[in-house]
């Protein structure tokens, strides 16, 4: 039986080679291996080698450009769109395919963060009004996914929670028993909106010792690895390997999200399935209603982090027993959700 087409829109970078994805965001190359099982997958992205951090097998994807997209959709009346974010390359493509009539019912656009947030931050109020253009232009020809409902102007729309979590993040961990070195992590990537300049700086203003405890902290993800001369402050590069990823969950005691914007993120969840407590800002304290007993939110200042780091030492193993009792989504509900979104 022949598979139905997809075309995936993407303005992260990817090329495929000898039947390998390379890719820049592992959440967007997810989506594709999810689509890849039951629908034909055509990409459209941007192609910068350089911004490349992991490769994946998967068979039969076809890289597209502007030619192959209005062949197809003036060949196929079975195709289907799906856009990964709302991006001025997202948009532009956008633009092309109601220029040849494609109904809304055929177009999907999945929300994985508040955009709004996200250009206000980055470009103040310019930042926010070009979103908002594009926003509201997608929204009159097209079908809103979104993994939040708590997304500034998103009301009506199908929730779908992304995942990783699998039987190999939820191997079992010894119970971890506090040592005099607590070590705080953050993964993620090395945006303003993240808001990792302020929770280095945040750092460094703090004590580095509760009680008998010295606090160290980790950034993981940025381009290149990164020299301190505080010597409990360290910033290593991207890993893509997920044993190694998983072994320095398990070689931290707390993690930390300084985003100033969120959608669903992984790293809650893959924190959480290693059993460590999660420390996020009053920014993005809705999230606490997902994870309680395991999230903790804390002000942007010195006094109120190091307060709350205790209070995490303190009870360590009572939030750890708390964390046990959280239902994680799991990567095969993301998959059973996603397709049958798009299925309907």
């Amino acid at each position: 039986m022949k598979k139905r087409g997809v075309v995936v829109f993407s303005n992260d970078s990817f090329y495929y080679q000898n039947k390998f994805l390379y890719y820049q965001n592992k959440n967007t190359q997810t989506i594709i291996d999810i689509l890849n099982s039951k629908f034909k997958v055509f990409l459209i992205s941007k192609d910068n080698q350089k911004k490349i951090t992991g490769k994946r097998k998967i068979e039969n994807l076809t890289i597209s450009n502007i030619s192959s997209l209005i062949k197809n959709i003036k060949s196929d009346q079975n195709f289907k769109f799906f856009f990964v974010s709302i991006t001025p390359f997202n948009f532009f493509f956008y633009l092309l395919l109601k220029l040849f009539f494609v109904p809304q019912k055929k177009i999907y656009v999945f929300l994985r963060s508040d955009g709004f947030k996200e250009y206000q931050v980055k470009f103040s109020t310019l930042g926010y009004l070009i979103y908002y253009f594009m926003f509201k232009t997608f929204s009159y020809g097209s079908s809103f996914l979104s993994c939040s409902n708590y997304f500034h102007q998103v009301k009506k729309t199908k929730i779908l929670l992304p995942s990783e979590i699998n039987n190999f993040w939820n191997k079992k961990d010894k119970k971890v028993k506090l040592k005099k070195n607590i070590k705080i992590l953050y993964i993620g990537r090395f945006r303003k909106e993240k808001g990792y300049e302020e929770l280095i700086n945040l750092f460094k203003s703090m004590n580095k010792k509760i009680e008998n405890f010295n606090l160290y902290l980790t950034l993981v993800g940025n381009d290149k690895k990164l020299i301190y001369k505080e010597k409990n402050l360290k910033v290593l590069k991207y890993i893509d390997d997920n044993l190694k990823l998983r072994n320095l969950y398990d070689d931290h005691q707390i993690f930390v999200l300084p985003s100033y914007t969120e959608g669903f993120p992984q790293v809650i969840l893959e924190s959480l399935s290693r059993k460590r407590p999660v420390i996020i800002f009053q920014e993005i304290k809705f999230l606490e209603k997902f994870y309680k007993g395991g999230l903790f939110i804390s002000d942007r200042n010195a006094i109120s982090f190091t307060n709350t780091i205790g209070y995490i030492i303190k009870n360590y193993s009572k939030i750890q027993s708390n964390i046990n009792n959280i239902k994680l989504i799991s990567k095969k509900d993301y998959k059973k959700n996603l397709l049958q979104l798009i299925r309907n």
